[in-house]
């Protein structure tokens, strides 16, 4: 089913005149949203923020929540470019080195400006369900997958998109987590830590940590029975 709210912008800025216009608006989304919560997000309030006649604010968005929605992406594109560029000078780095810088750097991204992290993300439930697809997920998980692929003899899972798919949503769900109760952990090497050995037991688990308990034998059996029997008698 589609939305019903187009979220998508009405109209890309062709000129850089209309490029300032719309990013004066964005910013102005993202002021309010960190200020006065999404609430106090209306277009009028927005318009008057940016300094745009209401008629600019919807020449491009359609709606409130397509404001939002553009915050959103412009937030999480400049995090996504991030992580692109630090993949691409992990070349010839270990696993544990590779993942604990790209940790590193998703937690530092949000640590920049957590309040407006966070509000992103109580409105997520909210934007998913006006959009069916979550293009930051999408790339997201691709990112991981690509991560993890030059490694894929090292590690034990062997489907690489569900181990993409639960190593992305471990480590989003914990930043989450810290944000709203222990935003001190996001700029500490220890939780750094923390999270890489989480990962890292996940992909590299110890072979005690996945031997199976020994068969038990019929005679093994036989023998418990046996002691379970004359423990009752006694």
């Amino acid at each position: 089913m589609k939305s019903s709210t187009p979220l998508a912008p009405r109209r890309k800025p062709r000129q850089s005149r209309a490029q300032v216009t719309c990013d004066a608006i964005i910013t102005a989304t993202a002021q309010i949203l960190v200020k006065d919560g999404y609430d106090a997000a209306s277009t009028n309030h927005v318009a008057r923020v940016a300094g745009v006649s209401v008629g600019s604010v919807y020449q491009y968005f359609s709606s409130k929540e397509a404001l939002v929605m553009a915050v959103m992406e412009r937030y999480r594109a400049e995090g996504l470019t991030d992580l692109e560029e630090g993949m691409a000078r992990l070349s010839g780095a270990t696993l544990r080195e590779a993942l604990r810088l790209l940790i590193r750097q998703v937690l530092a991204k949000k640590a920049e400006n957590p309040r407006l992290h966070q509000v992103l993300v109580e409105q997520l439930p909210r934007m998913r369900q006006l959009q069916q697809v979550d293009p930051y997920a999408v790339r997201m998980l691709r990112l991981v997958r690509d991560f993890l692929q030059p490694h894929a003899r090292e590690v034990r899972p062997k489907d690489l998109d569900m181990a993409a798919f639960i190593i992305f949503n471990t480590v989003e769900s914990l930043t989450h987590v810290a944000l709203s109760s222990r935003p001190d952990y996001l700029t500490r090497e220890a939780y750094v830590d923390e999270l890489c050995a989480l990962v890292l037991g996940y992909l590299q688990p110890t072979r005690e940590s996945v031997r199976r308990p020994p068969a038990r034998t019929s005679r093994t059996r036989t023998a418990a029975t046996r002691k379970s029997r004359s423990a009752r008698n006694r």
